[in-house]
This record gives C-alpha cells, structure tokens and sequence, in this order.
C-alpha cells in the first residue's frame, strides 16, 4: 500500500479521538473554554450520559460573528501567537483543539454572542462540516450543544461504560471545576434533574460540602501553606483542605490536586499526601484532600498529554516536599491527629467505603446488653431462636473476649479465637436472605421520619439502586437536591440512624455488582456488632451459636476471615510439650 496522506476528516477524527474519550471529555473542555472566557456562571445539562446531548452554557466574553467558523478550526485559537507562549500558558486551553474534535465527532450547535456584537450567531455543525450559519438574537456568551457524541466512530461509542458510569464521570469534572474556580456559579442537570450546584460566592468551603457532603466536610481542615521564593526556586502556594484522620476512604479518589487553576492527575503529589499520614490511618485508608497549587507559569509544562491532565514541574521534588510539609503541618496542628480507631466500617466493608471514625455516639455509650433486648438491636437473637440448619462448626465454648474484639472459644478440637464483626456479619448476611426468600426482611416504620443529605455522586447512586433497598424494606423517598427522606427501615438497624447507614451502604455497593445479594451485604456490614464493643457472655454465645450453623463460617461475606482455630497439637507445638 502506498504512502498517502489522510483526508482531513480522518485526521479531524484521529485528533478528536485524543482529545475526546468520553463525554466528560467534551464537558471538560467546554467547560474550560468557559472559564477562559471569563464566565461567572456555568450551566452543564446532559442526557443519557452525555451520548444523547451535552449542552454548556455560560455567560463569558463571547465569540465575534466573524471569527465564529474559524473558532471550528484544528488548531485556531485566541490563547496562543508563538511557539514562546508555551513556556508561559495562563490559560486552560491552548491548543485550539476542543471545538473541533467536539464536532468532529458529533453534531453540534453553537450559538453565541461576543459582548461588544449587537447581534449573535448560530452554527450547526456535523461531523466537522458546516451545515448552517445564520444571525440570531442572543444574550452574551456561549451555548454549545452537543447531540450523539461519536456518532461517527463506532468503535470509541461501543468502548463508552454504562450511562450510570458516563454520568459520574460528568459529575466529577463539574465538580472539580467548581472547586477550583469557587467564584463561578456552576449547575449540573442530569435528565432533567439538578444533581450539583454551588453558589459562586467564592468559599471553596461551601463546594466541598455540596460535593463530599455536609457530613464528610465537617471532618475536615483547612490548609494554607507557602513555599517562600528563594534563589533559582520560585514560591509555592499550597491552600485547599484536607481530611482529619478520622475520615477516610479505600481508595485514592478523593485526593483532588489542581495547579494553576488546572485538574491534574499525578501520583508523586498523592503520594506525597499520603505519606504525611504515616502513622494516622491504618493500611489500605487514604485522606480525603482538595490542593490548589499554584507557582509561576514558567515553573509548570502543561503540554505534555492530549487531554492536558497531567504536567512537568520544573523541579519536581520541590513540590512534593511543599505539599508533604504543608499538609503534615496541618495536621500536627490538629488535636486530632492520632492513630485512627475505626469505630464505624471494618476493611471488608468494599472497595469503595467511606470511614467515619467519631468520638463514642450515643448508642454505644449504653451497655452492651441494652442493645440486644427486645426494644433495641435484636439481630443477635437467643441461641434457642436460631434457624437449626446443618451444624458446619462443632459446639463451642465461651471462654472470654480479647481487646473488646475477638471472641475466645474452647471445642472438642482446640482452641478457636472469632472476629465479632466479621462473624457476626456472616450471620446477618445469611439471616437476611433467608427473610428475603421467606416473607421480607422485617422492618418498622421510623418514629420521625429521617432526613439524609447525600452527596452528589451518592444521590445519583441510590437513585440507581432504589429497588435494592425497596427489596430491603426501606422506605425512601426523594425530599429535594441530593436529599431524601427515610419513612420506613429493617429491623435490625433500629438502634442507628437511618441517615447514618444510607452512605455506608452507599459507599460499599458503588465497588460492587448491585444485585440483591450485594445489597444484603451491604446491610449485615452496617449492622454487624463493631469491634471494640463489649459483649456480654450471653451475647457471646448466641453469636457463635448462630455461626456454627451457617453455611460459610470461616469468612464473611466479604471475604474477611471469622476464626482462627488453634488445635491441640498447635497448642502442644508452640508450648513445646511431648
């Protein structure tokens, strides 16, 4: 095969395909482009994830009649003159590539206004060709929409995820934009319905409750470090918040970084992070941190990936030691700072869960016993109640608890020392499929109706996953923006809040495959006995009664282990006996 050059529309489609992943690829850089403009609000509406239609609307400078159709040109842009330009970028984009990669894949429509025009202009472009131009009337700034993204490249279409996982994706860039840039208005409508909004007054505070939520942010501190300017090393601004110890998460995604304004992705600065931590969250929990990085332009590359997430610094060990100080600072001067004691979500709790540790709530400052009669937290029931299935454990023994954690048990076979928890988990999960199969998990209609403020990212998953829960016997209805009212929840959660339990469950079915089965596990793990509770013996031995008739003792749903079990000849072996 001969050497040929493309025609332009596989070249527009190559460079749209490295610009444009998914539809919040499109989101972000029209939102970009908005902020560039000098906008004071941003309003993001989506359908179906973004494939039916994206449309953004702002309010910045606008677009000359005549410079309209050039603006759709690879490679035109009003950010750059000179190759020189590039060490010194001020802007998010540059590269006058995002309007024509957008329509190069899509069918899109601009209408706009540039601020000193009397008049605006409407532009329909399809799969990069210009199909109609015409004046319009139309207040200044921009609107672009964007219907059947990839329309014409089906493979990038088939590689989409779920509608679900496009919308979260969204979300998130939405969000972020609003955390850096708190001085504009941003609103973000899925379907029909508004899923985020932050005011524009500034107060980064105040995005971060409306994206974490009220609960998460309260849990965390502000942080405000500088790195001064010293010979050959220009200063360094470090402001945003971080998490107390006490709030943390099984994953990474909650450390949001920006520089200069720009969402970044690098795993030297999380890193940097989560070392300050060292010795304040346990194994496999990280923080939650919002950083605004800022430094000269010169210091920075920008141009280093298609979809400009990722930068060089200049001096990259500088930074690191900047955010590591700044925000190891801030947590030493926090009374918090102490080892964290998980009091609320265990690690099989997934994947995805959110730890909340506080100081002792109200329900576990009571006795032990009082949880577990008849008007409290019944889901250890008396041993004689327990559903005589096949015994798949020998009868056991109480002999004691160890470190308010552990249950130490004697059998015919040796010794046996139980995880409270993840025993007690196990026979919850079994307990509620079995009332699932046979008549409904029991529930009770709340004394007073409870109100859970979720966040954004979790409104959109329980709206999701709404029949999971109904099949559980919750009652919950929508009350208003990411908020929902709970009437009605199952039995064994009696002595909590409602409202508590919502996220936990939340953030343990967002990792997994949201079947009913799931949503069971979710539940037990919210429910289960923690440990560093005291049990009373009774208690004790109901539970192990209970466990030596379930069908997979030695592990909990989540696949945590249960027991330990020390046999005789273990026991001879370590005590070196004959």
């Amino acid at each position: 095969m001969p050497i040929e050059l493309l025609p332009e529309e596989v070249i527009g489609r190559i460079a749209a395909g490295e610009a444009i992943e998914r539809p919040a690829s499109a989101a972000k850089e029209l939102i970009e482009n908005a902020i560039d403009a000098g906008a004071s609000s941003v309003h993001v509406e989506v359908e179906a994830g973004g494939r039916r239609t994206l449309r953004v609307t702002d309010d910045g400078t606008g677009i000359h009649v005549s410079e309209i159709e050039l603006a759709f040109k690879r490679h035109a842009t009003s950010k750059l003159t000179s190759a020189d330009d590039l060490r010194d970028i001020s802007t998010l984009g540059f590269r006058g590539e995002a309007l024509a990669s957008i329509a190069a894949v899509s069918r899109a429509t601009v209408v706009t206004r540039h601020r000193d025009d009397e008049m605006g202009v409407s532009l329909n472009v399809r799969g990069g060709v210009v199909e109609q131009r015409r004046l319009v009337g139309a207040p200044a700034g921009t609107v672009v929409a964007i219907e059947n993204l990839f329309f014409n490249t089906p493979a990038r279409l088939a590689f989409l995820k779920s509608e679900a996982t496009e919308k979260r994706h969204i979300q998130w860039v939405v969000m972020r934009y609003a955390m850096a840039y708190p001085n504009i208005a941003f609103a973000l409508k899925q379907d029909g319905r508004e899923r985020f909004r932050s005011s524009g007054g500034g107060v980064l505070a105040d995005v971060l409750a409306n994206a974490f939520g009220l609960k998460a942010f309260r849990c965390m501190m502000a942080l405000d470090g500088i790195e001064e300017r010293r010979p050959g090393r220009p200063a360094i601004g470090i402001t945003g918040y971080v998490s107390q110890p006490t709030l943390s998460r099984a994953s990474r995604d909650r450390i949001i970084l920006f520089v200069n304004g720009r969402a970044i992705q690098d795993s030297t600065l999380s890193h940097a992070i989560t070392q300050a931590y060292d010795g304040l969250l346990k194994t496999g929990a990280f923080p939650f941190a919002v950083l605004l990085i800022s430094m000269p332009p010169d210091f920075v590359d920008v141009n280093v990936h298609p979809t400009k997430a990722e930068v060089r610094f200049r001096d990259s060990q500088l930074v690191f030691v900047a955010v590591q100080r700044a925000v190891r600072e801030t947590l030493l001067k926090s009374s918090d700072a102490a080892p964290a004691v998980d009091l609320w979500t265990s690690t099989g709790f997934g994947e995805e869960y959110i730890s909340y540790q506080h100081p002792q709530p109200p329900w576990r400052q009571r006795r032990a016993a009082d949880l577990f009669d008849d008007e409290g937290m019944d889901h250890i029931p008396e041993a004689a109640e327990a559903p005589m299935r096949p015994r798949t454990l020998p009868v056991l023994r109480v002999v004691g608890q160890v470190g308010a954690s552990y249950i130490i048990a004697e059998g015919p076979a040796g010794l046996y020392l139980i995880d409270q928890n993840a025993a007690h988990e196990r026979v919850l999960y079994h307990q509620l499929i079995d009332e699932s199969a046979n008549g409904g998990v029991p529930s009770q209609a709340l004394p007073e109706s409870q109100t859970a403020l979720l966040a954004p990212d979790d409104a959109q998953l329980l709206c999701e996953v709404s029949e999971l829960f109904t099949q559980l016997n919750f009652e919950i209805e929508v009350f208003g923006p990411n908020s929902f009212l709970i009437r009605r929840a199952p039995r064994i959660l009696s002595s909590m809040l409602a409202s508590d339990v919502l996220p936990r469950m939340l953030a343990s079915l967002r990792g997994s495959e949201k079947t009913a089965e799931c949503a069971a596990e979710a539940l037990a793990a919210v429910a289960a006995v923690r440990n560093g509770q005291m049990l009373q013996e009774e208690e004790m031995q109901s539970l192990i009664a209970q466990l030596e008739r379930c069908p997979s003792p030695f592990a909990s749903p989540s696949g945590r282990k249960t027991l330990i079990h020390l046999s005789r000849e273990d026991l001879a072996d370590e005590f070196k006996r004959l």
